[in-house]
């Protein structure tokens, strides 16, 4: 009950601002609107103020905003969407995505501060043993780029990272009493072996041959799970090598990190868009809305700091919203943004008419991938 009322809060949230980020920009532009939705299907409570209609309405999972004449090609209202000026459809049609994007960072602002002190892109300690302490670097170096791509903060050397393979050289670049300095690096092969006995878990890490052991007690953050009890768990990692140094969050630089934060989540959406196309990512890999809600289970369910994994997970989800609806595919805002582009180059409109047509066949497009992809969250709910 508490995953399908979350799950619900959830997606209202995010679709809802959404479109009232179209709504409020449209009217400050002094678009006509007709009606502006919360939920959908049919309405259990409407009311007309002016020209607009607000409803909410039975099934809430999201909402939206209706436009006079928005695929009309004959509508002679100057206020019409279609009759609008390029640049103000423009604007009102990137104000939901970017309304999302906001939300993400208002989250980020509340969640940052709950996991001080977060880790930076200068150099704590180097991992002994490890190629990267082999190639040259020290404690406090500044990593500045790997690849040639800018490194502005820790996140982006995880983003970079990732997907590190087995011997894959790659380049370093640090700032090293002010002056920058090129170094050549491999990951780092680390075997993790987690033991689970009575009183804790014993972790042994072996890098290059050289075993280190650590041994954790049962506690909040790691509860005793008697179903592993004599059980041994072994996996193999690539690693770069280094430990960061952290930083305390204060009202001074917690704003820059909450931002921080959210370009990282942009970047990351990004990063996976392109890895989908590229087919680095199979559609196995990817997650429709009943994978969205098992993902909120898994995070209501995560002890006495879920809520800290839900408000991370929405805005995770809502930037992810924020960016998808921005790509240039029929039926979403990023495809209508396409049209209004081509407009602005050819300098006449293409008959709105014929544009509705194509958007409506992205959206039956989009429906059966989103079909698709939630029989995928299915089975692999049921293995």
């Amino acid at each position: 009950m508490v995953t399908a009322l979350v799950s619900i809060a959830m997606f209202l949230v995010m679709v809802s601002l959404h479109e009232f980020g179209h709504f409020i920009v449209a009217k400050l532009m002094n678009f006509k609107i007709d009606e502006f939705s919360i939920g959908m299907g049919p309405a259990v409570f409407k009311r007309k103020k002016g020209e607009t209609q607000y409803s909410v309405r039975a099934l809430p999972l999201g909402g939206y905003c209706k436009f006079d004449g928005e695929d009309e090609a004959d509508n002679t209202d100057p206020r019409a969407f279609t009759n609008q000026k390029p640049w103000k459809r423009l604007l009102v049609l990137l104000a939901g995505g970017i309304f999302n994007i906001i939300l993400g960072f208002v989250l980020f602002l509340i969640i940052v501060p709950s996991v001080s002190p977060v880790s930076t892109n200068i150099i704590d300690t180097v991992v002994e043993h490890s190629y990267i302490e082999q190639s040259g670097l020290m404690p406090g170096d500044k990593i500045v780029e790997i690849n040639g791509k800018h490194v502005g903060f820790y996140n982006d050397i995880t983003l970079y990272t990732q997907n590190f393979k087995k011997d894959e050289e790659a380049e370093i670049t640090v700032k090293r009493n002010g002056e920058k300095m090129k170094f050549s690096f491999k990951p780092t092969e680390q075997i993790v072996e987690q033991i689970y006995g009575e009183n804790g878990v014993q972790i042994n890490s072996t890098i290059n041959g050289h075993t280190t052991g650590d041994f954790i007690s049962y506690s909040e953050d790691v509860p005793k799970n008697d179903s592993l009890v004599g059980e041994t768990q072994t996996a193999t990692r690539y690693i770069i090598g280094f430990t960061p140094v952290r930083k305390d969050i204060n009202i001074f630089n917690i704003w820059e990190e909450a931002l921080n934060e959210t370009r990282f989540v942009v970047k990351l959406v990004y990063q996976s868009f392109w890895q989908m196309i590229t087919g680095k990512i199979g559609v196995e890999e990817m997650s429709g809305p009943v994978g969205i809600v098992s993902e909120v289970n898994n995070a209501v369910n995560s002890g006495s700091r879920s809520w800290l994994y839900v408000l991370n997970l929405i805005a995770l989800l809502t930037i992810n919203l924020g960016i998808f609806n921005l790509l240039p595919i029929p039926a979403l805002d990023g495809g209508r943004i396409l049209f209004v582009l081509i407009e602005m180059v050819r300098r006449k409109q293409i008959p709105p008419d014929k544009e509705g047509i194509v958007h409506g066949i992205g959206l039956m497009l989009l429906f059966l991938f989103i079909i698709f992809i939630s029989f995928n969250d299915v089975m692999r709910l049921i293995k």
